[in-house]
């Protein structure tokens, strides 16, 4: 049986008169200072190969950003822009772990980790996603995971599909056992300027920029998902074979995407965290209208594009589910794409205009006894 997260992936578009709620797709337009240094590449005819590990300004600048959201900032000889944040994702993975180095991966998650690392031959080993703050993730589960010969954790904050964001001092605590074990996180950080409440979602790389893959992506904090631009942050000894893992597979990330990145951080875009007030109104409207199905909204410790819709009482499995509520022109994703362990779950994509949303909710909450 294919995996569910592949099926997911080959789906043809969703019909005219269907509201898709399945995919991470913001529905903000890129700022136009954005839009306009990507038009000035093109105009400008900088548009061939930039250097493999991208421009040096936009690297400086990302260090920059790295400094103030984490407190850390790394060198920028440690940063390497990618096509996108699945770009850096890849290339940690193959730069850390193999077939006797397993990844350890959250259960629900994003499923890219699972499926990047079957193409890859790397076993993964999972621990179960908590909610959020210091119960996001069990270190004694982490540290059996590790004992039994994980190399890799993975960690996503906030988390798709379930918003959850983790505390700093468990994620200190975190750095502290992976460090002991001679082993490294992932750190996905694709939302991370998008926590309710506001300010960005902390990071192991405050106090851990030794064990760290920092993934960084401009698809979620500007809208930039079809311009293909992210980041990942090494460890200094990993410079090396990140540098020629990236360098070989990519060649670059696209040039006129790394112009348009420029603008979004050196002040003419605006800030990381400017959508971070709309998906929290958001997920408070679907909080509202879908009551119990999903988690009560806590400041801090939510966040993200998404809401994890919990309708294990009617006895569905997250796909009859997901066929269902089709049956009712709403598309939604469901839980087996990112869970093996939490049935009758679907997750929402919090990214309509607020009419739009409000309608598909309306029928969602209708249509789940």
């Amino acid at each position: 049986m294919p995996d569910s997260a592949v099926t997911r992936m080959m789906a043809a578009a969703p019909l005219a008169d269907e509201i898709d709620l399945s995919v991470g797709q913001p529905d903000q337009e890129v700022a136009p200072e954005i839009r306009q240094a990507g038009i000035a590449a093109i105009a400008e005819g900088r548009t061939g190969y930039t250097p493999k590990l991208g421009l040096a300004e936009l690297r400086t600048l990302m260090a920059e950003d790295i400094g103030t959201a984490t407190g850390h900032r790394p060198s920028p000889e440690d940063v390497v822009i990618t096509i996108g944040g699945t770009g850096a994702v890849a290339v940690t993975l193959a730069a850390v772990c193999s077939r006797d180095r397993p990844l350890l991966a959250p259960d629900p998650a994003w499923p890219n980790y699972r499926v990047l690392a079957a193409s890859l031959g790397i076993p993964v080993l999972t621990y179960r996603q908590g909610p959020g703050g210091a119960d996001f993730l069990d270190l004694e589960e982490i540290d059996r995971g590790l004992t039994a010969g994980a190399r890799l954790v993975v960690v996503n904050s906030p988390a798709n599909p379930t918003g959850a964001v983790a505390s700093p001092d468990l994620l200190a605590a975190l750095v502290d056992l992976v460090r002991s074990h001679g082993a490294a996180i992932l750190s996905d950080e694709a939302y991370e300027a998008v926590v309710f409440g506001g300010g960005r979602a902390p990071s192991p790389l405050t106090t851990g920029p030794d064990v760290t893959f920092a993934c960084r992506t401009f698809s979620k904090s500007h809208a930039m998902t079809g311009w293909r631009v992210g980041a990942l942050i090494a460890p200094p000894a990993f410079r090396t074979p990140v540098a020629a893992l990236h360098g070989t597979t990519a060649g670059c990330a696209p040039a006129i995407a790394q112009h348009a990145a420029i603008a979004a951080l050196d002040g003419r875009g605006p800030t990381p965290t400017h959508h971070s007030t709309t998906y929290a109104e958001r997920y408070a409207l679907a909080r509202h209208i879908l009551g119990d199905l999903i988690p009560p909204l806590t400041p801090g410790q939510l966040g993200g594009f998404y809401a994890w819709v919990n309708a294990s009482t009617t006895g569905l499995t997250g796909l009859q589910l997901t066929d269902h509520l089709r049956q009712h022109k709403i598309l939604v994703s469901a839980g087996e794409v990112y869970s093996t362990t939490t049935p009758g779950h679907f997750r929402i994509s919090l990214t309509q205009p607020p009419d739009i949303l409000t309608s598909a909710l309306q029928t969602i909450r209708r249509a789940i006894p």
